[in-house]
């Protein structure tokens, strides 16, 4: 696939000041992917849909989505466009924006896979390649997972499992109960619990959408209401820097055990405080750059069962066959502590 080193022109400014007035608040400040499957004569239209907008973690991963448009220059054009709340009839309505305004890739992180499965299948009827990230959905070509969900769950129980030193009550705040990348790491837990931690008892699982100071006051609850509570398990990257706070707020720094992951310039503070022991993740950044360079790829045909393809600056990745379609993962999760926290800057 050739690549191409300039950025997109006029032209292409006035085709992206459609999709704003077609979408609920598009973002085209990227280039995106090259040459298409079906735009022969143009560049390839790649829309690339977050959970929700405005929240920390996807501006960086959207600094890794620029990154990859910029790199691949002219050939494409990506939109990004997300729900201004984690709800799965904001993406539908997108999705169907998408399709109506003719791109050829649509790129989701699904709040609810299943929710949104009938319009995926709208779009993929209509010509439309469909793709998955952060999210998995039940309708797509390939799915750019974050790390392997199981060995995530299973990383994010054995830390807690040091902390509470392998036994009594915790909690778990997730985002929703249809979040497929929440149930799944959820299901990782729950199983290493089970098979090496067996006094370690979760009492209850709470939403806190993408909201920390929900988050905040949802961890405050739960301590308080559960006195015995050793750890809570907070899996979004907002509900992380949210628990931790209410534990500092109620003095129980130390004594309540705080593991999940988000971003390290949200949580930094816990680490310096010692609320924070370990925190687990990945580059966002990263996970933005392969969206778009796998788009990229499937919009010229060139992701198959193990067929490598180059993902810029990454390398390659070879697809593997799984219950939907094709799976690769970003790479193993990143550990932070107290001793490499300032080692990362996003």
């Amino acid at each position: 696939m050739k690549r191409k080193s300039l950025l997109l022109a006029a032209a292409l400014a006035s085709s992206a000041a459609l999709f704003l007035t077609a979408c609920a608040g598009p973002d085209t400040s990227g280039a995106a992917v090259s040459g298409s499957a079906t735009s022969a004569d143009g560049p390839v239209r790649v829309a690339v849909i977050p959970k929700i907008n405005g929240i920390p973690y996807y501006e960086v991963v959207k600094k890794g989505v620029d990154e990859a448009a910029a790199e691949l220059g002219d050939d494409v054009e990506v939109i990004w466009n997300g729900p201004s709340t984690d709800e799965a009839s904001q993406q539908i309505q997108i999705i169907q924006n998408m399709v109506n305004a003719k791109v050829d890739v649509i790129a989701i992180a699904a709040n609810d896979e299943a929710a949104v499965a009938p319009a995926l299948k709208a779009a993929e009827a209509a010509g439309v390649k469909v793709m998955s990230w952060d999210g998995d959905a039940d309708v797509r070509d390939v799915f750019v997972q974050l790390v392997d969900p199981a060995a995530f769950g299973a990383q994010l129980a054995d830390l807690m499992g040091e902390q509470v030193g392998g036994a009594g009550d915790v909690a778990i705040i997730t985002s929703t109960f249809t979040a497929p990348n929440q149930v799944a790491w959820i299901d990782g837990i729950e199983k290493e619990l089970a098979a090496k931690y067996p006094d370690i008892d979760v009492v209850t699982t709470v939403e806190s959408g993408e909201d920390q100071q929900r988050a905040m006051q949802q961890a405050t609850d739960l301590i308080q209401s559960n006195p015995d509570l050793k750890g809570l398990f907070a899996v979004t990257t907002a509900a992380l820097p949210g628990a931790a706070q209410a534990v500092e707020n109620l003095g129980l720094s130390g004594k309540v055990a705080v593991v999940g992951n988000s971003t390290p310039n949200a949580i930094r503070q816990y680490f310096k405080s010692g609320t924070l022991k370990s925190a687990a993740l990945w580059n966002p950044a990263d996970h933005g750059y392969l969206v778009v360079e796998t788009a990229y790829a499937l919009a010229h045909g060139d992701v198959a069962t193990d067929q490598a393809f180059e993902a810029g600056r990454l390398g390659e990745y070879s697809p593997e066959k799984d219950d939907a379609g094709l799976r690769i993962t970003l790479s193993p999760p990143l550990v932070f502590t107290a001793d490499n926290i300032d080692d990362y800057d996003f």
